[in-house]
């Protein structure tokens, strides 16, 4: 299968994150921001699934703030986290209609790396352990199916993070 890729866009009005998560925090495609210096540098505009930056566009992402949205409601994903510690990105954030998750990069770097078995190892306990949470909660009707899926990968994250004293935080919208 060919890799589906979104070219940047044009700068457009957005001048701060915050007029960003304003921005996108509606849409239905995923919408993507890359910060530095507090100035917009990229822009681009994904499915409703994912945005796929291409590869001549990721130098740019070393020591950035990258703000995105997910149409569905739900925390980072693997594939972002992923790619905020690959590129050393320093700040990411989605927004959704409901929340915002916020991951700041604890110093220069992130201090561990995907491509470390024990860290992949780490992940998939702590998927384990949140989805077993979860489905505790679920088996007690404390939330149904669709909340589950929500909060999946948040439950993740919060334990994920936890292990490296990162900090992680999902807020409200003001």
């Amino acid at each position: 299968m060919k890799e589906e890729y979104h070219y940047p866009l044009p700068r457009d009005e957005v001048k701060s994150i915050q007029q960003a998560i304003k921005k996108i925090r509606f849409d239905k495609e995923e919408h993507l921001y890359v910060f530095k210096n507090n100035k917009q540098i990229l822009r681009f505009k994904g499915t409703d699934k994912h945005v796929n930056i291409p590869m001549g566009y990721l130098f740019q992402l070393a020591d950035s703030v990258v703000v995105h949205n997910h149409p569905m409601n739900t925390s980072f994903s693997f594939e972002d986290i992923q790619m905020a510690v690959f590129h050393n990105i320093s700040k990411l954030v989605v927004t959704t209609p409901d929340f915002i998750f916020e991951v700041q990069r604890p110093g220069l770097t992130w201090g561990f790396s995907f491509e470390d078995d024990q860290i992949l190892n780490l992940f998939n306990v702590c998927q384990s352990h949140a989805r077993t949470e979860l489905e505790k909660l679920k088996a007690q009707n404390q939330i149904t199916y669709t909340e589950l899926e929500l909060k999946f990968f948040h439950y993740i994250w919060v334990l994920f993070f936890n292990s490296f004293d990162i900090n992680y935080v999902q807020k409200t919208h003001s």
